[in-house]
């Protein structure tokens, strides 16, 4: 069983999102597709933060 989101940390909550982007990856239209590369990305960045002044 799921956590409610009230129950959950901020990573557990970014972590779901990127599992439900993801899902939605599989069946979306190529023209969508990459808005929801950017939203995991913007997710990842988030959740493995690295210094991205050498970039």
């Amino acid at each position: 069983m799921k956590k409610k989101i009230s129950k959950m940390t901020e990573k557990e909550i970014l972590r779901q999102q990127m599992e439900l982007l993801a899902e939605k990856s599989n069946t979306c239209e190529a023209d969508c597709l990459a808005g929801i590369t950017n939203s995991m990305l913007d997710i990842y960045s988030v959740l493995e933060p690295k210094d991205s002044s050498v970039l």
